[in-house]
């Protein structure tokens, strides 16, 4: 599994992402794939005056005729074995290899179009799920060697508008907003006491004419722009596990119980600003590249009222006035993509999670660090296939309407 945060899986998972426009369709989760969106149905006949009567029949009578789109199109299977640049023999050599990753990962990605894209062509409403199972190959966190186990699910509701699209269609602007929540169905998320993180993200999605739709390669180019926040609700500010009661001492010498398994702070908040851009290359085979800032907001300890017993009573610490509350990680991802007969998609990536600033308070260089993973994804599109297994994609090239994908 590549490296990302809960709300990153929700974006790229997310990342990313995540809601089909008008313009090509874009999974925020990282890790998804582009296609164009299906174009609607042509809306009239285009004449220099008014339609006559027999024009509007035949517009009516070749609407009937059009299949309608499948409303769950653009739903995914996606396979995705990673490996950390460490585990593979590339980057400098760690002290140990408690930080070394290899694992495979099976999701499903669920992607329901609410709205009829022939009469509201603009508009587009999806909801959609990301749920999957994961084994690690190495000696990580599970209690039994490549023990499955689910990752956090995430259910989400999106909406795009195309604000703008040029008469040749090669420009083009949306914009659009995505919520959803984050479930903890992980084992570490349960174990440390998660009950669900909520998202909010705006994106806009530009369409900028390069070479065009007609040349082989270097047509057009996408370009997404997101900002997403994201809270946590959970039992307690630090991981904890209510079925874990470690004996522990106080300041007057007393034993207690205790369930918290870190003095570490969740990140309550998180402002997360990203870019992606999509390049198609040549034919089927196109460039993606992606870069996020994840800023981590966390909950200042405030002490108890009665911290340290004295002769005279109750004592409270001081504060530290420089408690560090506030963190940034920064993403980067690239990858090239091929569709297969658009049946299927492949993708091989490196990506890149860490602290922007190192112990030693100098930035970290964003595009490596022992947590670099190279991917391989392998996207089952799932509406595709059942087109072209039950004919209904020799029907939609006859209406006129391309298959998504």
């Amino acid at each position: 599994m590549r490296v990302h945060s809960a709300s990153f899986v929700l974006l790229s998972a997310l990342g990313l992402a995540v809601c089909s426009a008008a313009l090509p369709s874009v999974a925020l989760a990282d890790g998804g794939t582009t296609a164009p969106s299906p174009s609607p149905a042509p809306g009239g006949f285009i004449t220099q005056g008014t339609p006559t009567e027999g024009d509007k029949k035949a517009e009516e009578e070749k609407k009937k005729k059009e299949p309608t789109p499948l409303p769950w199109r653009d739903s995914a299977f996606i396979f995705n074995t990673a490996a950390t640049s460490t585990a593979l023999g590339i980057g400098r050599n760690n002290i140990s290899t408690d930080s070394e990753y290899m694992g495979m990962e099976w999701d499903i990605w669920p992607r329901f179009h609410l709205l009829d894209p022939i009469k509201l062509p603009k508009d587009d409403l999806t909801i959609q799920a990301y749920a999957g199972v994961t084994v690690e190959l190495t000696n990580g966190e599970t209690r039994k060697r490549s023990e499955p186990t689910f990752i956090d699910t995430s259910l989400s509701l999106g909406y795009t508008r195309k604000v703008y699209q040029s008469a040749d269609k090669e420009w083009g602007f949306s914009a659009g907003a995505i919520t959803g929540v984050v479930l903890p169905t992980s084992h570490t998320s349960m174990s440390q006491g998660k009950y669900l993180n909520y998202t909010l993200t705006a994106l806009a999605i530009g369409n900028i004419k390069l070479l065009g739709s007609k040349a082989d390669g270097l047509n057009n180019l996408t370009v997404i722009g997101t900002l997403g926040w994201s809270h946590l609700f959970s039992r307690s500010f630090t991981p904890t596990n209510a079925g874990l009661e470690r004996t522990r001492q106080n300041a007057t010498g007393a034993s207690f119980e205790s369930d918290q398994l870190s003095f570490y702070s969740f990140d309550v908040d998180r402002l997360t600003p990203g870019i992606r851009l999509i390049l198609p290359l040549y034919k089927d085979l196109s460039f993606w590249a992606s870069g996020r800032l994840v800023g981590r907001f966390r909950h200042k300890n405030v002490g108890q009222a009665c911290e340290v017993q004295t002769l005279t009573g109750c004592v409270k610490g001081d504060q530290n006035p420089n408690q560090i509350t506030y963190l940034t990680n920064s993403s980067i991802d690239f990858s090239l993509a091929q569709s297969v007969y658009d049946l299927f998609d492949v993708r091989l990536g490196y990506s890149n999670e860490t602290l922007t600033l190192g112990e030693d308070g100098k930035t970290r260089n964003p595009f490596y660090s022992p947590d670099a993973q190279f991917y391989l994804d392998l996207w089952a599109n799932l509406d595709v296939i059942y087109s072209k297994a039950t004919g209904r994609d020799k029907k939609e090239t006859a209406a006129g309407t391309p298959i998504s994908f």
